[in-house]
């Protein structure tokens, strides 16, 4: 299996240079290791990687850490395992493939980072996909709602 990248734990993050160099080419079904890579080490801010990174404070709303954190998950455990049952449904049964990376299946850590690529490089696409995720991540990334 090729490395593409690596996101060490208190360690630098290491990219195949082929696959930095050729991202534009993989627009179309979300992926970008460069992005995928990055978040992990946000996701590694809080200590073991989970998929949900340290939030900032007043995160949608949320009034205490917790309640923030239990917004995060109130959006990102649903869409984990509606993703992880259609990735199980295509590779055992047959079913259309997911358009996200189904990598993204492995844990909900690769779900975050997955579910970034897709939500910095096809904006649109990812908002039909995962409507439920699309504010949660511009709440996170400070976007405004209605860019592309």
């Amino acid at each position: 299996q090729v490395l593409l990248g690596e996101a060490m734990d208190r360690g630098p993050i290491m990219l195949s240079w082929q696959h930095v160099a050729n991202a534009a080419e993989n627009t179309e079904r979300g992926h970008n290791v460069v992005v995928h890579e990055f978040v992990h080490k946000l996701d590694m801010r809080s200590g073991e990687p989970n998929g949900c990174p340290p939030l900032p404070s007043g995160f949608m709303g949320a009034r205490t850490g917790r309640a923030a954190y239990e917004a995060w998950w109130s959006a990102w455990e649903p869409a984990y395992e509606q993703f992880r049952e259609r990735v199980i449904m295509s590779e055992r049964f047959g079913a259309e493939r997911p358009w996200l990376d189904a990598y993204g299946a492995t844990s909900p850590s690769e779900f975050f980072a997955v579910a970034c690529e897709a939500y910095f490089v096809n904006r649109q696409r990812f908002g039909q996909e995962f409507p439920t995720l699309m504010p949660v991540l511009d709440a996170f990334f400070q976007r405004p709602a209605h860019t592309d």
